[in-house]
């Protein structure tokens, strides 16, 4: 029965081959050590018929020699080194990304009322998303033309891009494991073992193992091709993450709503200066403008509002006080100004423009705090 060399990929030392294709193999080799002899190349290519057979042995001695060589000596290309280096890149952010996601599956499903109250998910989701919608697939082909490269090429196994990227990656997720259980340790003792604390824990010890445990395995295999086992494992992983990914498209704002928030946002913002421009203009004038555009003569324009394009209302009250209003999209979130007042003059409280609710909304305002008081 033929026998497979251990250290030799495809030199069969038995009668499975013939001395020629040996030959033939070493032929294959570059390295000067294992110069073939003339007799020999003559033999393989089947000159001079009464020419005696090489030593089979010493043909099979030189061949894995020559292969244990070429592998011992492989360098890297240029070539391998960004695909390894991208690859390697590519895999810490779709972990990273994943692990973030998961925390917003966690957030959405087990609110904190201790923290969430100020916090949006919103941009956090669009970064992963975004983030894993492009990479995965992109990590995924490179990943399988890497493994193709490897069964053309045995003896890239050993590469030294290869070996270092694949061990700083088990120590990064080794570390990261280690971590997350001495957290989850700390925090039991403290007493502060929720299901919120827990199920984050869980999303990082599941991703970091699975790192660990893939990188465990290609590390220690030969060059050869993928196992069944791991081929159903690696389409489970992107059949989840995918998942996920679809998933994370309900937990947030659509795009229409998102473009929504964001002219919510500008109008906000478009208030704040024109409140400025117009205590500016009271500022210099001793008294409040009598339309907008009577204090756009003086300071830059008046933005108007960046979804009709209709200029913001104003209106004057009194010598001290005016109104602004316009027209919002969305309620604003609970962190707005309605639930954090602030103090400007007397003890006064005025409602931020943070706080707007949906519709039309109008906020009063008073230039009573820039009047100096009399001695």
């Amino acid at each position: 029965m033929a026998q497979k060399h251990p250290s030799s990929e495809g030199c069969f030392c038995g009668a499975g081959r013939g001395s020629r294709t040996l030959i033939s193999t070493l032929e294959g080799s570059h390295n000067s050590r294992y110069t073939i002899p003339a007799d020999w190349r003559h033999y393989s290519k089947g000159k001079g018929s009464n020419q005696a057979a090489p030593s089979r042995g010493a043909i099979e001695w030189r061949t894995i020699g020559a292969h244990m060589s070429d592998t011992l000596h492989a360098k890297s290309t240029p070539r391998d080194v960004f695909l390894y280096l991208l690859v390697t890149v590519a895999l810490y952010a779709i972990a990273v990304s994943a692990i973030s996601l998961l925390f917003q599956y966690v957030n959405t499903f087990f609110p904190d009322p201790l923290t969430d109250y100020y916090y949006s998910i919103n941009d956090t989701l669009r970064r992963v998303l975004s983030i894993l919608i492009i990479v995965t697939p992109v990590y995924a082909w490179i990943l399988h033309f890497l493994n193709k490269d490897l069964l053309a090429h045995p003896e890239k196994h050993t590469l030294g891009i290869r070996r270092w990227l694949v061990h700083l990656t088990l120590f990064i997720s080794g570390v990261t494991i280690i971590i997350d259980l001495v957290t989850l340790v700390y925090n039991f003792l403290g007493g502060d073992l929720t299901a919120r604390f827990f199920l984050k824990i869980a999303a990082v010890l599941v991703v970091a193992t699975a790192v660990f445990a893939y990188y465990i395995w290609d590390i220690r295999r030969d060059a050869v091709a993928m196992t069944k086992q791991m081929r159903i494992l690696g389409t489970a992983a992107l059949v989840v993450v995918a998942g996920l990914v679809i998933g994370g498209f309900f937990l947030g704002d659509s795009p229409k709503e998102a473009r929504a928030r964001r002219l919510d946002d500008r109008r906000v913002q478009d208030l704040w200066s024109v409140q400025s421009t117009v205590e500016s203009y009271w500022g210099l004038k001793q008294e409040l403008p009598e339309t907008l555009a009577q204090a756009s003569e003086f300071y830059s324009s008046i933005p108007s509002d960046p979804g009709s394009g209709a200029p913001y209302e104003y209106r004057v009250i009194s010598e001290t006080d005016y109104e602004l209003c316009t027209t919002f999209t969305n309620q604003a979130d609970a962190y707005g100004g309605i639930s954090r007042p602030y103090p400007i003059a007397e003890g006064q409280f005025v409602r931020d423009f943070s706080g707007h609710v949906q519709g039309r909304d109008c906020f009063e305002r008073s230039i009573s705090h820039l009047i100096p008081e009399k001695k």
